[in-house]
């Protein structure tokens, strides 16, 4: 059924306001009744007279259409319904007996962890705290799969990569990353309706360290890396630059947050920052790969893991992109790039 915006009585001031009433025909006391829509008035005859004899007429909007129905729907308008919001869709989740069971010190990015921690002990005291603290596990392979985990306890995905055990460079020609709720559904593991809703890496570890400054960072690599030399806050990474979302930062408000962009996405954080802060969080973004980089650091597109790593192991490259591979085997090609401005399409 239609809704209607009634009619209402506007307020005038001055005498110019002021018509001829239809009853005592004093043309300075009668005041129309206008369409809450248009202004106009709804009818010459539909107002009140306030002449000083005490005319009294008084024909309301309510009395016009009552007699005289057909006039309503020439000036009142329907309201513009809202559209309706659907509910938001719930998360899915993995049961965490698979994060039980992927458990594993076998992937070959701990096994670089193995060597920038610890070096100097039989044991590996950082890397089992890392180990314990993110549950990481590790696929038959030797890819390392970086769980998210929320607040409450839940698996939302697992992330798998494969990096170089020596490097700690990811292995890029291994395939693209893979997902562990994309393997389960393939096998039939999880409902084909499951529902994706992904969550910062290392999340839950907010309630375990209610007090501590969250260290947020783009990759899950440097996350543990930035865990390893200063376990004082807490890392956490959006698995991403574009990934730093309200959705996703919700469940830092009211938390101090100190966020380390790589080092080409310092102006896109520190944008997304501002937003942030306008909503009530807290949080600061740290320029110390902006001041500090160098060309070809920003060449290479380093991150903080990168920059931490130099510290720990001097020999250590961030790994070269692919316009500087190709440089390396062929170094006439600098001389066609800049003669005839070519860019790399990748």
């Amino acid at each position: 059924m239609t809704n209607y915006n009634q009619p209402y009585l506007e307020k005038y001031s001055g005498r110019s306001s002021r018509h001829k009433c239809p009853a005592c025909g004093d043309h300075n006391s009668f005041v129309y009744y206008l369409d809450g829509n248009t202004g106009r008035p709804i009818n010459e005859i539909v107002g009140r007279c306030n002449h000083e004899s005490g005319c009294g007429y008084h024909y309301t909007p309510k009395q016009f259409f009552t007699d005289n129905p057909v006039e309503k729907e020439r000036f009142v308008a329907p309201i513009r319904k809202k559209p309706i919001q659907k509910p938001q869709q719930k998360a899915s989740y993995i049961p965490f007996l698979y994060v039980e069971r992927a458990a594993s010190y076998n992937s070959s990015f701990v096994l670089f962890l193995c060597g920038l921690f610890d070096r100097d002990t039989l044991d590996s005291p950082t890397v089992e705290r890392l180990m314990n603290d993110y549950a990481l596990g590790a696929t038959k392979d030797g890819s390392i799969i970086y769980w998210q985990i929320d607040t409450k306890g839940k698996v939302r995905t697992g992330k798998i990569m494969k990096y170089d055990p020596e490097t700690g460079h990811r292995v890029k020609d291994s395939g693209s990353i893979n997902w562990i709720h994309a393997i389960m559904k393939r096998k039939g593991l999880l409902p084909e309706d499951f529902n994706l809703s992904q969550c910062l890496f290392g999340e839950h570890l907010l309630k375990m360290c209610p007090t501590k400054v969250v260290a947020l960072v783009e990759s899950e690599k440097t996350a543990l890396v930035g865990s390893g030399v200063y376990p004082e806050y807490i890392w956490l990474a959006t698995g991403g630059k574009s990934q730093l979302s309200i959705e996703k930062m919700k469940v830092l408000h009211g938390r101090t947050v100190l966020a380390f962009p790589d080092v080409d996405g310092f102006n896109y954080w520190k944008d997304k920052a501002k937003e942030l802060e306008s909503m009530g969080f807290n949080i600061l973004v740290s320029d110390i790969l902006e001041k500090n980089a160098s060309d070809q650091d920003r060449i290479d597109k380093i991150d903080l893991a990168d920059w931490l790593i130099r510290d720990l192991m001097p020999d250590y490259k961030p790994a070269p992109n692919a316009l500087d591979t190709l440089l390396g085997i062929n170094p006439v090609l600098k001389s066609l790039i800049e003669t005839f401005d070519l860019k790399l399409i990748v």
